[in-house]
């Protein structure tokens, strides 16, 4: 144990009392004093018996005392058995989330259904099921196959392109159209793009090479050549799956950020999706079980040891990506776990 200290099992007395202080801690986002605990726990164990039990947990690593006059607040290790305590009871408890939670869940991903910014949607909704940070990597779409590409005119010099994937996913961008692409013309270059396209995955589609230039040139060739060039912009960062975050507002009022330190390791981890990417993946990889936890120091990624990140797999048609909930660690690790897991049965049955 690092600074030397020895940890046995604590008793279940000792259990309540650790209980008692995270779930204060996680209220009020102070230190906790042995008269709150008291309280807490509606005067059931004498003030005494409190105190000498803190002192234990003290010395057993769980619990730190910032200055001698304060209270005690969990340390990494305390908020770990607080939450594996939770989880072994999970099998039970996933079945009763609140009732709002469950509603908001199925009317937004009802609402949410074939839409392009379906990730963004689920982000947005996570966020608010937890009131922290969420992170969601999207499945990656080097595997799912092109069945169309459609192009609608916006004005004399740009055009939507859309690109249609099986299981009615879909990408789209703005593309710059020259003069002479009328309409006729832009009909049949969309044509001769399908007909490339079709049935391949984007990976394929991503590694193949340029369209050949037709021996004869025309309108129609030189559009799909142009309309192919920016195709292969507009898919190009979709083999590694989106990644969508929201929520940072929920946290930035929370004491732990009244000190600059966390804040700039927040900032750092959250302006690179490819940091975010990789982490995730890392994690998700790493993680067993229903969910990953990993708690301050316990985190191998650097930059979010001062925080908490609760992690769970998902399925979105046929496809794999990973939920993320991040937060002080203090954050209520019991809301964070119903979020990921009701969003993550609601996906798997709609």
């Amino acid at each position: 144990m690092e600074d030397g200290k020895r940890m046995s099992t604590p008793d279940a007395r000792s259990l309540d009392i650790l209980d008692a202080i995270v779930r204060l801690n996680i209220e009020t986002g102070k230190p906790v004093s042995s008269g709150l605990v008291e309280r807490y726990l509606q005067r059931a164990v004498s003030s005494a018996t409190i105190r000498s039990v803190m002192q234990g947990l003290e010395q057993a690593g769980l619990v730190e005392q910032p200055h001698s006059s304060a209270g005690r607040l969990p340390t990494d290790r305390g908020f770990r058995i607080f939450v594996d305590r939770l989880q072994s009871g999970w099998t039970l408890q996933r079945w009763d989330p609140p009732r709002d939670m469950r509603q908001l869940v199925d009317r937004d991903i009802r609402r949410s259904a074939g839409s392009q910014d379906r990730i963004k949607v689920l982000a947005r909704l996570l966020s608010r099921l937890t009131d922290n940070i969420s992170i969601i990597l999207g499945p990656s779409w080097d595997t799912v196959r092109a069945v169309r590409v459609e192009l609608y005119r916006r004005s004399s010099s740009k055009g939507l392109l859309a690109v249609i994937m099986e299981n009615s996913l879909i990408r789209t961008g703005l593309v710059d159209l020259a003069e002479e692409f009328t309409d006729p013309v832009i009909a049949e270059a969309t044509q001769r793009l399908t007909r490339r396209i079709q049935g391949r995955t984007i990976s394929e589609i991503q590694n193949d090479t340029p369209i050949s230039v037709d021996l004869v040139q025309t309108p129609a060739t030189r559009c799909a050549q142009s309309l192919a060039r920016q195709g292969r912009d507009l898919l190009a960062d979709m083999e590694d799956g989106e990644v969508e975050l929201e929520g940072v507002a929920n946290i930035l009022e929370e004491p732990e950020f009244r000190e600059p330190e966390p804040l700039k390791a927040l900032l750092k981890f959250i302006e690179s999706p490819r940091t975010i990417r990789e982490s995730l993946d890392r994690l998700d990889r790493e993680s067993a079980g229903d969910f990953g936890v990993w708690i301050g120091r316990e985190n191998p990624v650097g930059t979010l040891r001062r925080f908490s990140l609760l992690t769970g797999s998902f399925d979105l048609d046929g496809r794999r990506g990973v939920l993320a909930v991040l937060g002080p660690r203090r954050m209520s690790y019991h809301r964070a776990l119903h979020g990921i897991d009701v969003l993550r049965r609601a996906l798997a049955t709609n």
